[in-house]
């Protein structure tokens, strides 16, 4: 099992570096990639960084990893720009043949992905039991 630890520092992205992410904290298993966002809201300026974060952990992903895992619980707010950023990371993770998974979505997000039409697009999970088993699987 390998670990990447996404870390922005100088502008630099490095492999098995520990520290906290700016807004996103990566890491890789051998079934999955799961990104846990750490910022409240995700918008202009947040979207791209993530999204370099998450190539990075996509990146160092083994051949045969399975899902890609948005953690988004510390998230409230998602701009258009972050929901663009999650299909544009739910359409690398695919191009991999890994299935995105969005997990601790709030009341409002999961109203603002239904409103989108957006959340056929990922399967969603709502308790860490189900996550596990998937990730497990």
């Amino acid at each position: 099992m390998s670990s990447y630890q996404a870390v922005r520092d100088s502008g630099e992205r490095r492999g098995g570096a520990r520290g906290t992410a700016q807004y996103a904290s990566c890491k890789v298993t051998s079934n999955a990639v799961v990104v846990r966002l750490v910022a409240p809201s995700i918008g202009q300026h947040e979207a791209p960084i993530i999204s370099g974060e998450i190539a990075g952990a996509l990146a160092q992903a083994p051949p045969r990893c399975k899902h890609l895992v948005l953690d988004l619980s510390a998230v409230s707010v998602v701009s258009s720009m972050g929901l663009a950023m999650c299909i544009d990371v739910r359409k690398s993770a695919k191009e991999q043949g890994m299935k995105t998974v969005l997990f601790g979505l709030n009341a409002h997000l999961r109203g603002l992905l239904r409103m989108m039409r957006v959340e056929r697009l990922y399967k969603i999970v709502h308790s860490k039991d189900d996550l596990a088993k998937m990730i497990k699987a």
